[in-house]
């Protein structure tokens, strides 16, 4: 399963992941797990494009799922992302998109 650092982490990506239009993160966030290296692949990909939208929202001055610094919330969901992908068998997929 994810674990997250902070329980808003979650409102967080899924606010990137429905703005992305990605239903299979979407899935994988909402069930705690990716079932197939696939739904890995998707989760790794989409963790940064939502980077690359949250430096646009930052710019912006955005507040995502209530959170106005968008670099710490980045940072947080990094971590967990990237250790749940590794300790899960996910490591090749997360380092495809690195």
């Amino acid at each position: 399963m994810i674990e997250y650092k902070f329980e808003e982490e979650k409102d967080f990506i899924l606010h990137y992941a429905r703005k992305l239009d990605r239903p299979i993160v979407i899935k994988v966030i909402e069930a705690g797990q990716a079932v197939s290296s696939e739904e890995a692949d998707a989760l790794a990909k989409f963790f940064w494009d939502m980077v690359d939208e949250i430096v646009k929202d930052k710019k912006k001055g955005e507040v995502v799922a209530g959170q106005s610094d968008l670099e710490a919330w980045n940072e947080y969901v990094f971590e967990s992302i990237r250790a749940y992908l590794r300790n899960s068998g996910y490591e090749s997929e997360w380092e495809k998109h690195a």
